[in-house]
């Protein structure tokens, strides 16, 4: 395709709404590293997928056929691809929008959130938001590069047929002869049929970056080829490139951070109650604040009933706000993620805890962290992450602190390294 002034351009895939900070990091990291890696490029971003997909799921391909999934894609292109479409926004940080309330909306606006309910029915249809599907779909067919950032998409508790419709535009684009890319994500496949259609877009990428070995080899499983598959670290540790000040925040001398997967809680031994009477016998303030409120706010309050000493943070700090609040704490106990990095941002021992299947412990496992990851599924799991935090209280907190920094030094230099193949795509 021809972009201004004969540029290349390069499509970002991301979420760039979202109520979760980790997702927020992710894609204002992602945009701010491909903005200063393709400074000759024509950068545009959207949106995930346009909601006139969400009439589509893998029920209406036949349970993940390949034949019926691509006649989708064609079907697509076929309708949407138009010479005077819209271009998408030019990538820039303040796409990124995080939705701070970090609760279920209640009242009036409830009444507002049943509205965009219904807006988002209409859109499925083609009622309304016309020129979305036109503008994402011609973009895919049109660009020189698609980049798609699937972080926190393929998970077991994430929605196989969102999934689906975002592969749909990978392959609308490699239908068209475009070059695709997908980043910065592990391979944790809950779903076969997915698997299958994973297994059939990814076998026509021309570059893979996955977060972790595990992930790795998944691919190499589903029949990637070897050559094109690159391990990267997250792109959240880019975050720690970039300072971020002092906020007023109220969290009180010597506390502990409690970030905890509200959905993969009680998905292994229930050890939560001994855990809370052990962080009661340090006689420590704890504070409850992760990177996804909406989804741990209710296990989070259950956690609060438990401990003395607790509060918690009932609305979605942003990932900068985080970074500040974890700097305050003597050391951070994490079963997310996003979490867990922006604490080591700061040089702050975390205690990781594994709600998944291996993403967390995978990435710690990379960072070659002192401390290893612990399993819900495992018994006795509290006993051993509170003898992991009464070292990080104690005179070894400087030994971990260090680790940790010089770890994200390891995995800016492994980012560097895994994604220059990249950037010489367009």
């Amino acid at each position: 395709m021809i972009g201004t002034n004969m540029r290349p351009r390069v499509l970002l895939i991301t979420r760039l709404h979202t109520q979760n900070a980790g997702n927020e990091a992710l894609s204002t990291e992602f945009i701010r590293y491909a903005l200063s890696r393709f400074p000759a490029a024509d950068v545009r971003a959207i949106d995930r997928y346009p909601r006139f997909f969400e009439q589509f799921d893998l029920r209406g391909i036949g349970g993940g056929s390949i034949k019926e999934f691509d006649a989708l894609a064609h079907a697509l292109t076929l309708r949407f691809r138009r010479e005077d479409a819209p271009l998408p926004a030019k990538a820039e940080l303040n796409l990124v929008k995080l939705d701070e309330t970090g609760k279920e909306l209640r009242g009036p606006l409830r009444r507002v959130k049943r509205k965009l309910a219904m807006r988002r029915k209409l859109a499925a249809l083609g009622l309304i938001e016309r020129s979305v599907p036109v503008t994402a779909v011609t973009a895919c067919c049109t660009s020189d590069l698609v980049v798609w950032n699937p972080a926190g998409e393929i998970c077991p508790t994430g929605d196989p047929h969102q999934v689906m419709r975002l592969l749909l535009l990978l392959r609308i684009a490699q239908l068209s002869g475009r070059k695709t890319v997908a980043i910065n994500h592990s391979l944790e496949i809950g779903n076969k049929a997915l698997g299958t259609l994973i297994a059939h877009v990814y076998k026509n990428l021309c570059y893979l970056s996955v977060r972790d070995a595990r992930s790795a080899e998944v691919a190499i499983k589903l029949g990637v080829r070897k050559s094109i598959i690159h391990e990267a670290p997250d792109m959240v540790f880019l975050a720690s490139q970039i300072s971020v000040p002092e906020t007023a925040s109220a969290i009180p001398r010597r506390a502990i951070g409690l970030a905890v997967n509200g959905l993969g809680a009680m998905q292994g031994v229930d050890e939560w109650a001994r855990l809370a009477e052990g962080l009661n016998k340090t006689g420590r303030p704890v504070v409850l604040v992760s990177n996804a409120i909406h989804r741990d706010l209710a296990f989070a309050r259950r956690l609060n009933r438990m401990i003395d000493k607790s509060a918690v943070i009932d609305y979605q700090p942003r990932y900068q706000q985080l970074r500040s609040i974890y700097r305050q704490c003597d050391a951070v106990i994490s079963s997310r993620l996003h979490a867990s990095i922006l604490a080591l941002c700061e040089g702050v021992p975390v205690v990781s805890i594994e709600p998944s299947v291996f993403k967390l412990s995978a990435i710690f496992r990379q960072l070659d962290y002192p401390l290893e990851t612990e399993r819900l599924q495992q018994a006795g799991w509290s006993d051993r992450v509170l003898a992991k935090l009464g070292l990080c209280l104690s005179e070894e907190r400087s030994f971990i602190s260090s680790a940790g920094t010089n770890a994200i030094s390891e995995q800016l230099r492994r980012i560097e390294v895994a994604y220059a193949p990249l950037f010489t795509l367009a």
